[in-house]
């Protein structure tokens, strides 16, 4: 009997035994790399000039990315104080970045009379952040409507800029 009790011990300590033997275990790192915020402001506002439509017909003034203008031949541009926006971008040195411009947008005056801005165009589509900083213009399309209300017209518009 005691040689039974003594099998049974022994078989407990084997299994005992044999289970912590199979066990393993390892540890594993954890980290994350945070980059410099993208970060975005205007330097300089889109703006036309100043213009004088025509009686009889619309036109359409563009300011182009490189501040250049062309002036329908239905208006008359008076002024030559137009100018592209133009945007400064920080964040993180080297990296790429993408720009998102606005299909159109509505410049009112102080009546609420509206004019149409649209066909953005940019200096460029994307950019690199070289020492973490970087910039570009914006141009647009502003639509003249025949015997266009006068006043001071003013919107605002969104451009974004995310990492690539």
């Amino acid at each position: 009997m005691m040689n039974k009790m003594l099998a049974g011990v022994a078989a407990l300590i084997a299994v005992a035994a044999a289970g912590t033997a199979n066990a393993a275990t390892a540890d594993a790192g954890a980290g994350a790399k945070i980059i410099a915020p993208l970060e975005i402001s205007r330097t300089a506002d889109l703006y036309f000039g100043t213009i004088a439509p025509s009686t009889t017909v619309a036109d359409k003034v563009a300011v182009a990315a490189d501040g250049a203008r062309l002036c329908g031949p239905a208006l008359t541009c008076l002024t030559s104080d137009h100018t592209a926006a133009a945007f400064a971008v920080t964040g993180e040195a080297e990296a790429f970045y993408t720009i998102s411009l606005p299909e159109e947008i509505k410049i009112v005056n102080g009546n609420g009379t509206a004019m149409r801005v649209a066909a953005f165009s940019g200096s460029k589509a994307k950019g690199q952040l070289l020492n973490g900083e970087d910039s570009f213009t914006v141009g647009g399309t502003l639509e003249v409507a025949a015997r266009q209300e006068a006043g001071q017209y003013k919107g605002s518009f969104t451009v974004a800029v995310e990492y690539q």
